[in-house]
């Protein structure tokens, strides 16, 4: 049901992990990036969801690739 990241969208959904760390402030860009790749491609956003460990982050974003069916 969910593609991972780095392969082009088989089924409908699609689920992509962000990484990086506040403190140089990597994971910000980097979250905002995969939303505006996501956009471009017609993508409705689903849910996204941050995890803080010892100030690294973990983002989980997940997408519906074919929001028109």
């Amino acid at each position: 049901m969910f593609q991972s990241e780095d392969r082009e969208p088989t089924g409908r959904y699609r689920a992509e992990i962000v990484a990086g760390e506040m403190r140089q402030k990597s994971h910000q860009t980097k979250v905002q990036e995969s939303l505006d790749e996501g956009a471009a491609r017609g993508w409705r956003l689903v849910s996204a969801t941050t995890t803080n460990a010892a100030g690294s982050y973990v983002t989980g974003i997940y997408w519906d690739t074919t929001p028109e069916r």
